[in-house]
């Protein structure tokens, strides 16, 4: 296989990270790195300059200053970046790491920020052309669009395997309040003869077999707080639910919205998932799609997790890091890539009626375009749908979901 050879003045952890991403992740293509001009200028390969001067000699991309750095630079603007450091800003995040306002639950919002397009793609993908054109004998690795429905059981039930005491408060308050048509509606579904609103499991398991997608439940395995009001973890139901939907469908960890201030419990929640599966979990995405940099995804590498789910905004539909292809993530702070796999998403039903305040319709037509979008570069369309939210108040939202098949 054909190598491409790439000239920088300095060869740092973030050049080797972005044309690792562009060459050898995305377009499959093997590289290596010389800082000599000479013997670049010399070699018959094909290559790249990667430089401030066009030598004249291979392909040249234009260069920026802080790709050859090793700090934060608070005066960093991305649109005057060139493309490849455009690239590497955004998959690093870069500007999670300065200072910036956060909300009530200390999240990043994407309100006016989040790329709407996957604009990395699209540009890697024009460089792929550009290749080509220069260097025909060059052979990329295939792309295929590929469609990935996930979602996090934050309940697996409103209101049964709640436990005594749970379920008698909630009971009581309906007697209390005089809401008889409340109290009617949780007996007849705590007696088994009308289905919890949030089972909505066997809804699910029919869409994949009708529709053929890969299927990924994360499970919320905390202890109770005022975030975190899953079934209790040793609620045999419960368990038997989790090994039961494990079976058709992929798992991984929800972590606690309390593991954020106390990142041990990550540690403990983990260890009850393996311990009901008899497996090792290796997935997870952020309850509340709470990500902080970088003590989020450094938690998640100390107990073990290769590959985390949480790439998106709560508020906003899109591409937080620009892409819709899985990448490696590059801890800034220590400058240098790690092996923790991030796997984008663009949309959820929370942030599309919630925040974006969308009507069904609307929702149904921002889906449409993200697909739209997605399928130009042939890439990863993958999307959040709780299980509690298709009934009642989200009467309606099975129809959103099911316009992007």
């Amino acid at each position: 296989m054909q190598k491409i050879l790439i000239y920088s003045p300095k060869i740092t952890e973030r050049v080797q990270y972005i044309f690792d991403f562009v060459l050898n992740e995305f377009l499959g293509i093997a590289f290596e790195i010389t800082g000599n001009i000479q013997f670049f200028e010399a070699a018959t390969q094909p290559k790249i300059n990667y430089s401030e001067q066009n030598s004249g000699s291979g392909i040249h991309l234009q260069s920026d200053e802080f790709m050859f750095e090793n700090s934060l630079n608070p005066e960093l603007k991305f649109d005057e970046l060139n493309p490849v450091g455009k690239c590497f800003y955004a998959l690093s995040r870069y500007e999670e790491y300065l200072p910036h306002p956060k909300d009530k639950h200390g999240r990043f919002s994407g309100v006016g920020k989040v790329y709407k397009t996957p604009f990395v793609d699209k540009w890697v993908l024009e460089f792929k052309k550009e290749l080509s054109t220069k260097y025909p004998d060059l052979t990329f690795k295939k792309r295929e669009f590929e469609f990935i429905l996930t979602s996090d059981a934050d309940q697996a039930w409103k209101y049964k395997h709640k436990g005594f005491m749970r379920t008698g408060g909630g009971l009581l308050k309906d007697l209390l309040k005089g809401d008889f048509s409340g109290f009617a509606t949780k007996n007849r579904i705590l007696k088994g003869k009308q289905k919890d609103p949030f089972d909505t499991f066997d809804y699910f398991k029919d869409l994949k077999e009708k529709h053929g997608f890969k299927m990924i439940f994360f499970w919320l395995l905390a202890d109770y707080a005022e975030f975190d009001k899953n079934n209790p973890v040793n609620n045999p139901a419960f368990r038997h639910k989790i090994r039961e939907i494990s079976e058709w469908a992929e798992f991984g960890i929800h972590p606690s919205y309390a593991s954020n201030e106390n990142p041990a419990k990550l540690k403990t929640e983990i260890g009850r998932l393996e311990e009901i599966l008899s497996k090792k979990v290796t997935k997870s995405r952020q309850h509340y799609i709470n990500l902080s940099f970088p003590d989020t995804y450094r938690n998640l590498l100390a107990n073990k997790i290769t590959d985390d789910y949480t790439m998106a905004y709560a508020d906003e539909t899109g591409f937080r890091a620009g892409t819709s292809t899985p990448f490696f993530w590059f801890d800034l702070n220590n400058n240098q890539s790690t092996k923790l796999k991030v796997h984008p998403f663009c949309a959820m039903e929370v942030s599309m009626r919630n925040y974006m305040k969308l009507s069904k319709e609307e929702a149904i037509t921002e889906l449409v375009r993200l697909k739209s979008e997605i399928k130009k570069v042939d890439g990863q369309m993958m999307i959040l749908f709780h299980n509690s939210n298709l009934n009642e108040d989200w009467t309606g939202w099975d129809k959103v979901l099911e316009s992007v098949f």
